[in-house]
C-alpha cells in the first residue's frame, strides 16, 4: 500500500476507533448496553487494578463483559458518567490500543479516577474491543475540572 493510501486508511481507522470509544461512554451514561456490546468481541476480557483497604495493589481476575454490561443496562436513578481525556492511540492495520485518563462520577459526585486501556482488533474490516483494563484510585486524581 502506498504511503498516501496507508495514511488515509490509518486516519479512517483512527476515527472509527474513537467513535467506538465514544459509544462505550455514551452507552454508560444512557444505561444502554447495546451501544457497548455491539463493539465487543465475543472473547473480550476486562480487568481492573487498584488499591485494597491496606494500600496494597490488587489486580482483579480477568472476566468477560457480561457482568459489567448487565450492570450498565440496569435502570438506575443516577447517571454513570466517565469523563475521559488525554487520548493516546497506537495503531496498525489489525491491532490498536487506546489509553486515556478518566474521572468517574455518579451524577455530579466524584467516585474515582485512573487510566483506561482499550485493546481493539480488526477482523473482517470491523474493529472490536478485545481487552479493557483500568486503574482505580480515589486520591491524587486529575480530572478535567482541575486541568482547566
Amino acid at each position: 500500500m502506498n504511503s498516501i493510501k496507508a495514511q488515509i486508511s490509518q486516519k479512517s481507522d483512527s476515527l472509527a476507533i474513537m467513535a467506538i470509544i465514544s459509544d462505550v461512554f455514551d452507552g454508560m451514561r444512557s444505561s444502554d448496553s447495546s451501544m457497548i456490546s455491539k463493539h465487543m468481541h465475543q472473547d473480550v476480557k476486562m480487568q481492573s487494578i487498584g488499591y485494597d483497604k491496606s494500600g496494597d495493589t490488587k489486580l482483579t481476575r480477568a472476566t468477560n463483559a457480561d457482568g459489567w454490561l448487565n450492570a450498565v443496562a440496569q435502570p438506575k436513578k443516577q447517571v454513570w458518567d466517565e469523563r475521559t481525556w488525554n487520548y493516546q492511540m497506537q495503531l496498525n492495520e489489525m491491532l490498536a490500543n487506546v489509553w486515556m485518563d478518566y474521572a468517574f462520577y455518579v451524577d455530579e459526585n466524584f467516585s474515582h479516577c485512573g487510566v483506561n486501556s482499550f485493546t481493539l482488533v480488526k477482523l473482517n474490516d470491523i474493529w472490536k474491543i478485545i481487552y479493557i483494563i483500568d486503574t482505580r484510585k480515589q486520591e491524587d486524581c486529575k480530572n478535567p475540572e482541575t486541568l482547566k
